[in-house]
Formats: structure tokens, C-alpha cells, sequence
């Protein structure tokens, strides 16, 4: 019996010789096996991960607009033509995720959409090994090998498989053999800007609305004042006597949280059996000097600054970012003028006004998320005869 990797490597040329549109079927014939799930498919994923029905759902519908918009970007594409390119190869897709729906993020159906078999790290639960099914299934009905998105159990024994040829990080960043090219896929770790005007406004709100995030807990950054204060409570009010909303669908690292030493951090919750704080106040000025502190934090950090010039300064050391949201109202118009310049420097995405790191479906991100999966090929030949 093939090893993963085995049938990984046997899926790799098949899948790269398919042409756009067939691919684009392997993405409707997986919509088509979700739209006939609908009614029961959340409600066991959402019993699996231990998260509400409705997110469940939600997770269900997005992935399900992702596939149509792929769908759509490969046939448009495959119309205009352009540099010929080629699949990476197989993908390897690790970390830690929620709900099955995480086995199929954006990037993971953009790699197949590219043409890329997928290992996906997977927790033993029947939504997962469901979904796995349903893509094995639409392969078939699409003319491609069944085995192009498989399941394994370990990162380290993907990781070390010589058939992989990229790699997608769920939850958090780690350790990836040299040359492979890896892509960072975050849900919830967004590094979100919160600007003044917007904050004394909502404070309260927006307490809420960051702890109601699925993925990894987000750094939050504003500027200290009224409205900040009126932010760390609601935070604390809506931590306190629940159990830590983000460790489990955080990253489990060894050590503690390598944050400043001292009276500069203010942890905002305990959590029930004294693990790290799911919240902890830290100023800017120790994660400008070292931007790498704020990767290795193990729950989510509200984020102090002086003044406006603190939070311009934070924005560019913190980059590269997949995702940063900026949160402003009217009265802020000439702060955002100038964060959102260095936003844009410094993170691929940027969500206004909302949390989170899932990406909207839209015919551009689509397109950009299956060419980090592909790449150019150049052929150089002498004579009249060369293929």
C-alpha cells in the first residue's frame, strides 16, 4: 500500500496536466457534495470542534462561496492567457485547525484549484474524514486522481516527506525545511489598528467583537486614553468567568509567553487552571524594539500606545502581515490617511472596520491566492527543431 506522499507524488502530474476548466469542475463537483450536506454536515463539524452550530454553518457557506469564486477565476483566466505556469507540486497543509471546514481553507482549495495535490494534518473526526470524501468524490466525477486531497496525522512525518513541494501553515508559524516555499494561513491572529474617534465610540463593542473570533486570539493595537481604558474593560468584563475562548483553537507551543519582563505586562484574565492569560496589556515600545515577541504570544495581546506616532512606528515593525483590519470613524480621517499607507506596506490584506482574518470571497484575491501555488516556466531552445 502507497504511502501519503506516495500517492500524493502518483496525483501530482495528472492533476498539473489538467486544464483549467477541468479543474474549475473538481471545485463544482466539491460544491455540489456541500450543497448536499448542508442540512447535517455543520452540525457534526461544530459537534467535533465544540464551537456553535451557527459558526459551523457559517465556515460551511463561505467555503462553499470560495468554490464558486475560484471556479469562476480559473475559467476567466484560462480565457486570457498570458506566462505559462506550473503547479508547485504537492502541498502539505499543518498546524492546528477548528472545525473540519479548516481542513479546506481558502489556500488549501486554491492549491487544488492550482493544480496542487493537498496533505492536509487532520484531527480524527467524521466531518473531517466526510469532507475528505466529498473531494475524493468530486475528483472522480471530474476525470482526476481521488487521492489529490488526503488526511494525515502527523506535520513532522509530512514535513519530511520529499514529494512536497510547498507548504501552508495553519495557526501559527513553524519550523520548515529549507527552499519550500511556505504561505502563512492565520484565521483569527488578525493584527487589528484601532483609531481613536472609532474607539471612544464603541468601545464596548468592539471588546466583544474581538473575543467572538474562531482561529488564533488577534493583537489589538490603540491608542492609550478614555477609550482605550473603556476597550480593557470590556475585555476583562467579557473574560471574566468564562473559560479561555482561545485555547483551543490556539497553537499549543512549549514555554511560557515571551513577552517583556516585569511591570509592563498586565494580564487581563487568568485562566480557570492557571494557564496564560487568553488576554494580555503590554505598551508598544518593547514590541517596536522587538517585533518577533509578538509571534511567540500564546493568547491574544491588547497593545499600549503613547501617541499616534507609537502606533505609525508599530504598524511597520510588526510587517509582514497576512491580515491587518483598521477600525475608524469620521473623526479619525487624518489618522487613517497616514496608518493605512504603512498598513498597506506592511500587511497582503486589510479589512475595514471588521475583524477577523477570513478573506472575502472576491475574483481577485481568488486569482492571487491560485498563483501563490503556481509558478512561471521558461523554455530556452536552439535550433529549428526544439519542441
Amino acid at each position: 500500500m502507497m504511502h501519503i506522499s506516495q500517492r500524493a507524488a502518483a496525483a501530482a502530474l495528472p492533476l498539473a496536466l489538467a486544464d483549467a476548466g477541468q479543474r474549475a469542475r473538481l471545485l463544482d463537483g466539491f460544491g455540489a457534495g456541500l450543497d448536499g450536506v448542508r442540512h447535517r454536515l455543520p452540525r457534526q463539524a461544530a459537534f467535533d470542534a465544540g464551537i456553535d452550530p451557527a459558526v459551523a454553518l457559517r465556515q460551511h457557506d463561505m467555503l462553499r462561496d470560495w468554490l464558486r469564486t475560484l471556479a469562476g477565476a480559473l475559467r476567466d483566466d484560462a480565457r486570457e492567457g498570458g506566462q505559462r505556469t506550473v503547479p508547485l507540486g504537492p502541498v502539505a497543509a499543518v498546524g492546528a485547525h477548528g472545525s473540519a471546514y479548516g481542513l479546506a481553507g481558502i489556500h488549501a482549495m486554491a492549491a487544488l484549484a492550482a493544480g496542487c495535490p493537498v496533505m492536509a494534518r487532520a484531527v480524527p473526526a467524521p466531518s473531517c474524514t466526510e469532507l475528505a470524501g466529498l473531494i475524493a468524490i468530486a475528483a472522480a466525477a471530474a476525470r482526476l486522481p481521488d487521492t489529490l486531497f488526503e488526511l494525515a496525522t502527523d506535520d513532522d512525518i509530512l514535513l519530511a516527506q520529499r514529494a512536497v513541494r510547498g507548504v501552508i501553515c495553519r495557526a501559527g508559524a513553524r519550523p520548515v525545511p529549507p527552499l519550500l516555499p511556505a504561505l502563512a494561513e492565520l484565521d483569527g491572529t488578525d493584527t487589528a489598528f484601532v483609531l481613536p474617534c472609532a474607539l471612544n465610540a464603541r468601545a464596548e463593542h468592539l471588546g466583544q467583537q474581538i473575543l467572538a473570533q474562531q482561529g488564533v486570539c488577534p493583537m489589538v493595537v490603540a491608542i492609550d486614553g478614555d477609550g482605550f481604558i473603556d476597550l480593557r474593560e470590556a475585555i476583562i468584563d467579557t473574560l471574566a468567568g468564562a473559560d479561555d475562548p482561545c485555547a483551543a483553537r490556539r497553537p499549543s507551543r512549549s514555554g511560557g509567553l515571551a513577552l517583556p519582563a516585569g511591570g509592563s505586562v498586565h494580564l487581563l484574565s487568568e485562566t480557570p487552571h492557571g494557564g496564560t492569560a487568553p488576554f494580555a496589556e503590554v505598551p508598544a515600545a518593547p514590541l517596536i524594539a522587538e517585533p518577533a515577541l509578538a509571534a511567540t504570544r500564546q493568547g491574544g495581546l491588547l497593545v499600549r500606545c503613547a501617541d499616534a506616532g507609537e502606533m505609525l512606528a508599530l504598524a511597520w515593525a510588526l510587517g509582514p502581515l497576512a491580515c491587518a483590519s483598521l477600525h475608524a470613524a469620521p473623526g479619525d480621517a487624518a489618522l487613517a490617511a497616514q496608518v493605512l499607507p504603512m498598513l498597506e506596506l506592511a500587511a497582503r490584506h486589510i479589512h475595514v472596520n471588521r475583524f477577523g482574518s477570513a478573506l472575502r470571497p472576491t475574483h481577485a484575491v481568488a486569482l492571487d491566492a491560485i498563483g501563490r501555488f503556481r509558478r512561471p516556466v521558461f523554455r530556452h531552445a536552439d535550433g529549428r527543431h526544439a519542441p
